[in-house]
């Protein structure tokens, strides 16, 4: 095609006809140049998409775009291969139109398949042209890697955990903002709202309160300095202290043991069992020879305390205290765990200094010299006194088995007790061995730590941590790294799917361009399926007869045209001359092997014809 060829006829039925030729080298090496650069793109999809996956993704930009050039990629090598296997397939339709005699329909399909999957329903191409329909199958699935290649790389999310430096909310109880009320001259008179609020809401929720979550999901540790509560049974206290190291106060106590008994009763003394008459369920008081300390009676019993006896004995004492604890933020939810809970010095001021403990460096925590030198706080007095508020007064059954609470001489129903308005009520320290109806007294197992003096210490510190929620202290914060955890998009690529799909691809193609490439050598020349080639090839006497009164081309095909077998090879006839082309079947010699070009007469005993075309 394009090339000078030379063709030596002797008679229309020599089979030994020859014509030399050339194999024009454009289509072939285009068909590989397609083949290479479908198999580069497609090993740049795979890169591509490996360099993406389980990386973030940065935005919905980028999202977007990572799968827009992936559909691209396989866009490109989908199109390349199928550009392949059309060049394969002609010089495959050649091959097959030189062996054997087809009719003028199938050829019409067999020119017609890469483009029409309709043409797959025509007998004569499929008996007849195997190959190229194989070709042209492959050729029409293609399309799938375009569509399953891209969506291999696909969007998870996972919790992602990253540090920050983040103010966080913390204590500091050397700002009395709010705390209590004041008389003249600054005395501490009463206990400020906000703060009876917040705690009102720890001791009924039997947890703390917690704040605005900086961030849905994150943690961090957190240390500080603030109060707590230290229980003990009045018998470990006294042997803990075998040297009182306390001092009476306004009283003529001589002993722990008579302050205590002195100021609770001695109804619960050890052992003591009688309920005739009113009987007590629970007392407690705020030390008057002890600062800041609570003695605290119950008329049941724990056994975890290891004893079967009713009635217990606990002092309850005020430390200054170090926190070590870790806040975390699950979905909102707050938590805190403790770390280390060291217990420091223990606040031996007495209520009178208290008091007066506003006039100190204006409020601040700061030695008092009247106390020894004692570090005192407003702020640690307002606590103490919320806390021995919430549990001072006594719990009683009466003689007629009326279930009462009282508090400086005043009696109401046991429901107004705050004490039982908590999970302290929970504790087998007071509902355990009263004689109680349990319509009165029901567990619900809210007591914490699972005994009445680890549950008002744990009482004490869950109301030191509800502090960093206290509204007049929103400005005190400190920096720390804290760790936020956050649902983040990640991509996923799955290569096994891609490379599948490419790999069957780039095999099949392969295989095919080798079924292309030995076409192309049986042929000995490069064909095509352009309109010249129609032209040069089917120029015979018996197609024009063919032609006649159908020379639109329309559609459908006449059957009388449509059933007419063709075959390529040798036609013509000594008058005419041979040449090849298109002919009907049992008028075509079929193609010989055919010599190297050459310009000139053949020397041999018969008359030699030159005939030059164009293929």
């Amino acid at each position: 095609m394009g090339d000078d060829t030379n063709i030596h006829n002797t008679s229309r039925g020599d089979v030994g006809l020859t014509r030399a030729t050339t194999i024009a080298l454009r289509d072939p090496l285009l068909a590989v140049a397609l083949f290479i650069g479908s198999t580069l793109t497609a090993v740049g999809h795979h890169l591509y998409y490996e360099s993406l996956d389980r990386a973030p993704v940065g935005s919905e930009g980028q999202q977007v775009w990572a799968i827009r050039i992936g559909t691209g990629l396989a866009f490109l090598t989908r199109s390349g291969l199928a550009a392949t296997l059309g060049i394969i397939a002609v010089q495959q339709s050649w091959a097959t139109l030189r062996k054997r005699a087809m009719t003028i329909g199938g050829i019409d399909s067999m020119f017609g398949i890469m483009s029409n999957p309709w043409l797959f329903l025509n007998k004569d191409l499929l008996v007849h042209a195997k190959r190229i329909c194989v070709l042209a199958a492959i050729s029409w699935l293609l399309p799938l890697i375009a569509i399953t290649t891209p969506a291999t790389l696909s969007v998870y999310s996972h919790a992602t955990q990253i540090e920050i430096m983040f103010n966080v909310p913390t204590l500091n109880f050397s700002d009395v903002s709010g705390w209590a009320t004041y008389e003249a001259w600054g005395i501490v008179s009463g206990i400020g709202l906000e703060i009876s609020r917040l705690f009102t809401s720890v001791y009924t929720s039997n947890t703390f309160a917690p704040f605005t979550p900086p961030f849905a999901n994150a943690s961090y540790d957190l240390g500080f300095w603030g109060p707590s509560y230290k229980c003990s049974s009045l018998e470990a206290f006294i042997e803990r202290n075998n040297t009182p190291t306390w001092s009476p106060n306004d009283s003529n106590y001589t002993s722990v043991e008579e302050a205590f008994y002195g100021e609770i009763g001695t109804w619960v003394s050890p052992g003591n069992a009688s309920l005739s008459g009113r009987a007590n369920v629970f007392k407690a008081v705020s030390s008057t020879p002890m600062s800041n300390t609570v003695f605290i009676g119950t008329s049941g019993f724990n056994m975890l305390g290891n004893t079967t006896l009713p009635n217990v004995r606990l002092l309850c004492q005020l430390y200054n205290t170090s926190y070590s604890v870790t806040v975390g933020f699950d979905n909102g939810i707050q938590t805190i765990r403790e770390n280390a809970v060291e217990i420091l010095e223990l606040q031996e001021w007495n209520d009178i200094r208290g008091k007066y403990s506003m006039a100190l460096a204006n409020g601040t925590c700061a030695p008092d010299p009247e106390a020894n030198n004692a570090i005192i706080c407003p702020t640690y007095y307002t606590f103490h006194s919320v806390l021995s508020n919430f549990l001072s007064g006594t719990i009683f059954v009466s003689g007629d088995g009326d279930f009462r609470y009282e508090n400086n001489g005043f009696q109401t129903g046991a429901g107004s007790a705050p004490v039982l308005q908590s999970g302290l009520t929970d504790c087998p320290e007071i509902w355990n061995y009263t004689g109680i109806p349990e319509a009165y007294m029901k567990t619900f197992h809210r007591c914490r730590n699972q005994t009445l003096a680890s549950a008002i210490e744990d009482l004490s510190r869950n109301f030191t941590y509800s502090l960093m929620a206290y509204r007049n202290w929103e400005d005190v914060k400190t920096l720390v790294p804290m760790a936020v955890t956050s649902p983040m998009n990640f991509f996923y690529y799955n290569k096994g799917y891609l490379l599948a799909a490419y790999i069957t691809a780039i095999l099949v193609t392969l295989i095919c361009m080798a079924i292309g490439f030995v076409a192309l050598r049986n042929n000995g020349f490069t064909g095509s399926m352009a309109f010249s080639a129609v032209l040069l090839t089917t120029r015979n006497t018996d197609l024009d007869k063919l032609a006649e009164n159908h020379y639109l081309g329309e559609k459908p095909l006449p059957d009388v045209v449509c059933n007419t077998k063709l075959q390529f090879g040798i036609i013509g006839t000594e008058e005419t001359g041979n040449h090849a082309g298109f002919g009907l079947e049992g008028t075509v010699t079929p193609l010989g092997s055919m010599p190297p070009c050459h310009n000139g007469e053949s020397k041999g005993a018969e008359t030699t014809t030159l005939l030059r075309e164009e293929l």
